[in-house]
């Protein structure tokens, strides 16, 4: 026999004894442990012994296993809503030198999308009331002059949230607004210094 013969027979035996060991060693473990958390059967008592099987009975006593319970992270992207969102459209229709300021209620976290379009440019200013506040601790955070704008928003604090939109065209301008999100309700504010809720309701579930 070559010496290459030998050695090939030689690595065989060892792959069958390791094979052998693994399949052994694989058995004991499924009797041992597998067996008795999983299935409840013990047949050698290790799993008695153990504590095994007290956790396979655990489980059968909580009708199987519990779910793990996740809670979103309050510094990450998701922000959970109490309430389902809402779709909101309008039109105003400016006359020059016109105005009109349109605000949305909105609680800390609560988020909305949204969309404006007007036909000729308009000075616009997106600002906040907080709560408790009012005009006094007003913050804006966008405004110049455009013909459309959109975006989202993420309120900072329980308040009114929204545009001011103001005709400086000699010209007739209607400004289009669509927007979508965790609002509760809508308020117009005319320059007349009347004020107009619009209660909004939740967009139905398909």
């Amino acid at each position: 026999m070559s010496d290459a013969s030998v050695t090939s027979a030689r690595s065989g035996k060892r792959l069958s004894r390791a094979t052998a060991v693994a399949l052994v060693v694989a058995a004991i473990v499924l009797v041992t442990a597998v067996l008795p958390a999983e299935y409840g059967i013990d047949p050698l008592g290790v799993g008695e012994a153990t504590g095994l099987l007290d956790l396979y009975e655990a489980g059968a006593s909580l009708g199987g296993p519990v779910p793990a319970v996740i809670t979103a992270d309050p510094a990450g992207p998701l922000v959970p809503q109490p309430s389902d969102y809402r779709v909101d459209s309008m039109s105003f229709t400016l006359a020059p030198g016109g105005s009109i300021e349109y605000k949305y209620t909105l609680d800390t976290g609560a988020a909305m999308v949204y969309t404006w379009k007007a036909t000729g440019e308009v000075e616009f200013d997106f600002h906040t009331e907080p709560a408790g506040r009012g005009a006094a601790g007003s913050e804006s955070f966008e405004k110049g002059r455009a013909t459309a704008g959109h975006g989202s928003y993420r309120a900072r604090y329980p308040g009114i949230h929204g545009w001011y939109w103001h005709n400086r065209t000699r010209d007739e301008v209607v400004v289009r607004l669509v927007t979508s999100g965790f609002y509760t309700e809508a308020r117009q504010f005319r320059e007349d210094g009347t004020t107009r809720a619009k209660y909004l309701d939740d967009v139905p579930m398909p």
